[in-house]
Formats: C-alpha cells, sequence, structure tokens
C-alpha cells in the first residue's frame, strides 16, 4: 500500500489545482528525515528560527509567518533543497488542476470546482497506483480542511460511481476514507505542499523578476523529475 499525500492550491479565481504526493515507505523516510535535517541546519544558521517550523511553501517563498525573519538567500535554499529532496526520493507526484474561467464559460452552473479537481486527481492517483505494489491500494490523507467532511463524503460517491461527464472510473484503488491532520506535524504535508505551490506557480504566473523565475524553473525541474501526471483540465 502507498501513501498519497494531498495539498489543493488556488490561483485567484481563475485555477484550482490538487497535488498528490505517493509515497512508499523508503520515500517517507527519506523525505521527513531529510526536511528535519534541513530544519536544523537553517536553526543553525538563523538566529530564533525553530528547527520544527512548519515548511509552508507561501510563507517560505514570500517571507511570512514564521519564515518573516528568515533572509532570502535561506528561504530560496530551503524551497530548493526540498524540491532536491523530492528528486532523490522514491516518491511520484500527480499535478491536476480546472481552469475555472473556461469551466463557467461553458456551464451555467458548473460543477464545484474544489471537488471536480479533487475527482480528477484521485481518478489519477487510482489508475497509477494498480502498477505500483500488488494491492495496488493507496491511502490518502489531507489537510485539515473546512470541507473535509463533504471531502469524505465524495470520496464515498467517487468510489461507488464516476463524476457524470467528468470522469470515467470508479476508485477501487483509494482504500478507506479521506483523513485529515495538521500539516504543521506533517512533513510528507509540507512536502506535497510545496511541490504543488511551485507547480501552480510556474504555471499561472509569469516572473517579472528574472532571478526569481531562474529559482522557480530550479525548483520545478526537480519537482517535476517525480511528477508522472501534470494536467489542467479546460471544458
Amino acid at each position: 500500500m502507498r501513501l498519497v499525500y494531498l495539498d489543493e492550491s488556488a490561483r485567484d479565481d481563475r485555477f484550482y489545482f490538487f497535488g498528490a504526493l505517493i509515497a512508499d515507505a523508503a520515500a517517507v523516510r527519506h523525505i521527513e528525515e531529510s526536511i528535519d535535517e534541513l530544519g536544523r541546519l537553517i536553526a543553525t544558521n538563523v538566529r530564533a528560527f525553530d528547527p520544527h517550523t512548519e515548511f509552508h511553501a507561501v510563507e517560505m517563498f514570500q517571507g511570512k509567518g514564521r519564515w518573516e525573519g528568515v533572509p532570502v538567500s535561506w528561504r530560496i535554499k530551503a524551497c530548493d533543497v526540498v524540491a532536491k529532496i523530492l528528486a532523490a526520493s522514491t516518491a511520484r507526484f500527480v499535478f491536476r488542476g480546472v481552469d475555472l474561467v473556461a469551466q463557467r464559460s461553458r456551464y451555467a452552473r458548473p460543477f464545484p470546482a474544489h471537488l471536480l479537481a479533487l475527482a480528477h486527481t484521485l481518478e489519477d492517483v487510482h489508475m497509477r497506483l494498480g502498477g505500483m505494489d500488488e494491492d495496488g491500494l493507496g491511502l490518502v490523507l489531507a489537510d485539515e480542511h473546512h470541507s473535509a467532511g463533504n471531502a469524505r463524503r465524495s470520496l464515498r460517491s467517487f468510489k461507488l460511481q464516476a463524476v457524470p461527464g467528468y470522469t470515467t472510473r470508479t476508485l477501487e484503488c483509494i482504500a478507506d476514507t479521506l483523513y485529515f491532520g495538521p500539516s504543521g506535524d506533517s512533513r510528507m504535508l509540507q512536502a506535497a505542499d510545496i511541490a504543488t505551490y511551485f507547480l501552480n506557480r510556474h504555471r499561472t504566473i509569469e516572473e517579472r523578476d528574472p532571478r526569481s523565475a531562474r529559482v522557480i524553473d530550479k525548483i520545478v525541474r526537480n519537482i517535476r523529475s517525480v511528477t508522472i501526471s501534470e494536467y489542467i483540465w479546460r471544458p
């Protein structure tokens, strides 16, 4: 069985994304231990930095929250190193999105974007799991979210029938239900957040600063080295 760490990300009212980090035991150990080690390294070099600080992509890249006092060089280094940690792991990444502008233009009553992106992502994960292990099962873990109950109910529906007009198969390879927990306590959810954020940014923002563009290109190359599916649905 694989563990599937799920993260969601929006870009204004234009796009909605989900990223799914699929990990075996070796990947979990490697990513957890490596990010913990990175946290200790930053704490050694940056005064007052707590090594247990959450690696949250928006705060890291923009210098907000607990990353506000961290020098930009260390924030960039942290994002870059996490991407390299993923690239060196046995984890695989699925990135799916919905073009909300196109969806609203096509449908008078569009299917809720959050649930549609979730359905697409879980269907894609389901398709990949069958060739990874003998049992072909994956257990999905996600960051705490206000719609957790709705997401769980939706997964039950997705496992019984496809989403009419949007997905083509039921999700027999997704085990049990969706489990939610705090990302601040999960290095794996943090890794999924970083991968999802940077693919989102790379696909939806034209960087004005060439230095920023080079940094993001480098980070994204490493993330894409473990990405097995990347697609934005446009009706």
